[in-house]
């Protein structure tokens, strides 16, 4: 369902009857449910090696009368791979209807293998109190900086001794704030704010395409700061998305794969960003194929899904899948078998690339007035390296404008 909030705001304005004041008094004439919402402007992803903490913010439909607290819970953190601030009490005062809290890590390296979680809303102290939605984060193994081989450390150094280029600042794990700016018509459906802002990390290696002139570098983790908000767009579009999640076949498919979101993984990488070392500038773009199969210009991220992965095989495999196809007589549903790849043909499919990858973006292919498209360009100097470009996805409206700012290490 595309992004519960708004439709919750719609609901409570039309409860409220549209009242307004021009006191400053709060209205307590509503009396029905408050809704709780919870939601992050973060990355919901945290490594067990990381000092950034996400903060929660609370929000509720309206004020509350008096104080209130409403205690939260972090399924799947029974082993205490996460700390919640005061215990995940919340204090919400008289008047108020918004409170925040952090999560971090609590450093004590558990985990092996990526772990979802989910705060819920385990009790609260005002009975008119209602949990309207979880939110779910994702905890993963500490992010180390990569190995580099001999021969990449050879080539670090040639470039060191042949251009005065220090590539160590760009490589390892590197610190990044990501902007993201949304188009008009994606507000209050696929979001509620026009503007958002995270830290985030990503790892960065020297790319096994890079030779002794041309100096290319690869992001093997969060590339840009980018994979929990793409992969909660791969969301929104496809087991959140009403129309998608409702539709028989799809619903095949996932019982097929025996889809589980909270252990599903979903992984980025980024190749080929080659620092032209004249311009001072970066080359990141690079030829893909959209949800047509079309060659377009756009960021050249390669996905990793593992429900994906396993309908694919199963394509690979040559077998087949039961879906509806026809009522009988009776009105029930008559099944028919499809190969896999045929159902995949006709859009039963969870291929990150069908629903991430849409327009070209070294033109505006929109042409929304006014325009929403930025030019891409990549830079770099003494202290940072930092990236712009536009971009969007299956039911967009417009082209989403990404900003990037890294800090070059020391």
């Amino acid at each position: 369902m595309r992004y519960n909030y708004y439709y919750l705001c719609l609901y409570v304005l039309f409860l409220l009857g549209l009242v307004t004041s021009c006191s400053n008094d709060i209205d307590y004439t509503y009396k029905g449910s408050n809704y709780i919402q919870i939601s992050t402007a973060d990355d919901p992803a945290i490594a067990e090696n990381d000092d950034r903490p996400v903060t929660v913010d609370v929000l509720l439909a309206t004020a509350v009368e008096t104080d209130a607290t409403i205690h939260f819970e972090l399924s799947g953190n029974e082993d205490g791979v996460l700390n919640m601030e005061n215990d995940g009490s919340v204090l919400i005062k008289a008047g108020e209807k918004k409170a925040s809290f952090k999560i971090a890590s609590n450093h004590k390296g558990l985990i092996k293998a990526q772990r979802s979680m989910t705060l819920k809303v385990k009790d609260y102290t005002d009975p008119r109190m209602q949990a309207w939605r979880d939110l779910k984060l994702i905890v993963k193994p500490s992010v180390e900086s990569p190995t580099l081989t001999e021969e990449q450390l050879e080539l670090i150094k040639g470039y060191k001794e042949k251009y005065g280029l220090d590539l160590n600042q760009f490589i390892g794990v590197l610190k990044c704030n990501v902007e993201i700016r949304y188009p008009e018509g994606d507000i209050g459906t696929f979001y509620d704010e026009e503007t958002r802002s995270f830290e985030g990390k990503s790892v960065i290696t020297l790319s096994d395409n890079a030779t002794a002139e041309r100096p290319i570098l690869k992001m093997i983790d969060n590339p840009m700061g980018l994979t929990s908000f793409l992969w909660e767009i791969l969301q929104k579009e496809t087991i959140e998305e009403e129309s998608w999640a409702i539709n028989e076949w799809n619903q095949c498919m996932l019982t097929a794969i025996e889809f589980d979101r909270d252990k599903e993984e979903f992984e980025v990488t980024l190749d080929n960003l080659e620092l032209l070392l004249e311009e001072r500038s970066i080359s990141f773009l690079g030829t893909v194929l959209n949800n047509y199969d079309e060659p377009i210009t756009s960021v050249p991220f390669k996905y990793s899904f593992t429900a994906w992965n396993r309908w694919k095989q199963k394509a690979d495999n040559g077998e087949k899948v039961a879906v509806p196809d026809g009522e009988g007589d009776s009105g029930n549903p008559i099944y028919t078998e499809y190969n896999v790849s045929d159902l995949i043909e006709m859009g039963t499919t969870l291929e990150p690339r069908i629903y991430l990858v849409i327009s070209t973006i070294d033109e505006d292919g929109w042409e929304n007035e006014p325009s929403d498209f930025i030019e891409p360009k990549g830079s770099f100097n003494e202290d940072t390296f930092t990236f712009q470009f536009s971009w969007d996805h299956y039911n967009s409206g417009g082209y989403t404008q990404i900003y990037v700012t890294y800090t070059l290490n020391k």
